[in-house]
């Protein structure tokens, strides 16, 4: 595996040898930031069911300012940990061993906020729908705020969500990734719609 974009461009990152790790694919990662286009200044992305934290270190690479890594496996925390310091990227990250719901109440409570969240679960397990739930209740999204899920063709998103608005679904291979913008639902906002 390695970094497809940025200034760290090529250099490779370990792996974590696991049943329920996937690895992101360059082409997914390709598809996605050509989505993006850009991140925002200063982001702050927030990595779930990080594995070996590719797309977070594939932010930091574009510019993102930090990242915070949430998988509950700790060989993923020794995997990602292992790749921050081989890029140089340790005071950019925290990496967070908790289950993803544990860690969304802690955020929530801190008042934490990101500008992007990426949410990569492995694949037909049911954890799409309660992740993204959890997101679209909490605030720890600002108003237009992306969401990006990976996901298999045999999940799918929840089409009742409040405040997370779907703007556009890409099937790569056999797996579809989805982006969602966060609305202000008080005010009948839904920018990127």
């Amino acid at each position: 595996m390695r970094i497809i974009g940025g200034r760290l461009k090529r250099r490779l990152i370990d792996f974590p040898k696991t049943r329920d790790t996937r690895p992101l694919t360059d082409r997914s990662k390709e598809t996605i930031f050509n989505i993006l286009a850009t991140l925002p200044e200063s982001a702050h992305i927030l990595d779930l069911y990080a594995g070996s934290g590719s797309f977070g270190l594939e932010a930091l690479s574009r510019g993102a300012q930090f990242v915070d890594f949430v998988d509950h496996a700790p060989i993923c925390k020794g995997c990602i940990s292992d790749n921050l310091k081989k890029l140089e990227l340790a005071q950019m990250a925290r990496i967070h061993t908790l289950e993803v719901e544990i860690a969304l109440k802690q955020f929530e409570k801190s008042n934490k906020k990101f500008d992007l969240i990426f949410v990569d679960p492995p694949h037909n397990k049911g954890l799409i729908k309660k992740t993204l739930n959890e997101i679209d209740r909490s605030d720890i999204l600002p108003i237009e705020g992306h969401v990006i899920v990976g996901h298999s063709n045999k999940e799918d998103v929840p089409e009742d969500l409040v405040t997370l608005i779907p703007y556009k679904k890409v099937k790569i291979g056999q797996s579809f990734v989805s982006f969602f913008i966060k609305c202000d639902v008080k005010n009948g906002s839904e920018k990127g719609k």
